[in-house]
């Protein structure tokens, strides 16, 4: 049995859609949100406050970078859980197969 035999295909395509929507949405947001740097003319109060601002905003993307990699953890590790579980239910039937071909040959 090969590995994509193993892989809950019908579970990945089911919630593909959902994965597509959520990454255009991230994609739109951050390519909408307009490129401003620090001014350096400007005021030391306005500089910091723009920074501050700026600084917020990359907080909140790596909360939310977070999030995203947290959710693919855990969609890995119930991947590997699933092919664990393929893998020692195959080796249970070749050993039971095999069994029954010895008690078979020597009837």
């Amino acid at each position: 049995m090969t590995v994509a035999a193993v892989i809950p295909w019908k579970e990945i395509l089911r919630h593909l859609p959902t994965v597509v929507v959520a990454a255009k949405e991230l994609w739109n947001h951050w390519a909408s949100r307009p490129k401003r740097g620090v001014d350096p003319n400007a005021d030391v109060r306005t500089q910091l406050a723009t920074a501050a601002e700026r600084l917020a905003a990359l907080e909140a993307a790596e909360t939310d970078q977070a999030k995203v990699v947290s959710q693919i953890a855990e969609q890995l590790q119930a991947i590997a859980r699933r092919a664990a579980l393929a893998y020692w239910l195959g080796l249970g039937g070749l050993l039971l197969a095999g069994a029954a071909l010895l008690l078979a040959a020597f009837r």
